[in-house]
């Protein structure tokens, strides 16, 4: 069996592509898909396609509270630079809040750009891989690595002070890319009131396929530490 770990402190990256970036006091995170109103996970992503109606997402945090930070801006950009489009929300209060990812067919694939910008004055830029299908991806043909990858959703009844601790999770891949079974291998500290987040992150990965997992089966690890800022 092939066994691939992944460790993830804080905000991630994934295999080198973006899924989320930090400015100071600005984050920004990709997702494949718009989840359920308290889902226990969420779909974090380092790709986009243009086809398809896959419900991408955009989504920014600036504050842990809600507060005046005078609207925002989402400004997406091609691989060469041009304008897909450009978003007002002039009553974004920096909480995070997830938007629809404004994609327009026939643009030029690649490594697009998103550039934030808030009435405050705080910006911060990220990138996305936007292909045609995500048969077209580089990151399809990375076999062992998901395009996809569940992340366990913030639980707001947990006190700030006890966010300490780690989580490791494992999963099985079949060979079409589902998850067919998720194992929580270390729950320590906040980890150990996260199984169930963890358990549902690892059923939302999704990898690219290959036969190959017919005789050597894939198990693929994410960890998750937490600390005090």
């Amino acid at each position: 069996m092939r066994v691939c770990q992944f460790v993830v402190m804080g905000l991630l990256l994934l295999g080198g592509g973006n899924v989320a970036a930090q400015a100071p006091d600005l984050y920004i995170e990709f997702l494949w898909s718009k989840p359920p109103v308290d889902a226990l996970a969420r779909q974090q992503t380092r790709q986009f396609v243009m086809q398809g109606d896959h419900g991408h997402q955009i989504c920014i945090a600036a504050n842990a509270v809600s507060t005046d930070v005078g609207g925002l801006q989402i400004e997406l950009r091609d691989a060469e630079g041009a304008q897909v489009s450009l978003q007002q929300h002039d009553d974004y209060r920096g909480i995070k809040r997830c938007y629809p990812a404004d994609l327009a067919a026939g643009r030029a694939a690649g490594d697009w750009t998103v550039h934030v910008v808030l009435g405050d004055g705080r910006t911060g830029t990220a990138k996305v891989r936007v292909d045609p299908r995500i048969e077209d991806s580089p990151h399809y043909l990375t076999r062992s690595v998901p395009y996809v990858a569940g992340r366990p959703n913030y639980d707001a009844s947990i006190p700030a002070g006890q966010w300490v601790g780690r989580l490791v999770w494992a999963m099985d891949v079949d060979p079409q890319g589902h998850v067919t079974h998720v194992e929580v291998e270390v729950a320590e500290g906040v980890g150990e009131r996260l199984r169930e987040r963890a358990i549902a992150a690892g059923y939302l990965t999704v990898f690219p396929p290959d036969p190959g997992r017919a005789t050597q089966p894939l198990r693929w690890r994410r960890a998750l530490a937490f600390a005090p800022e």
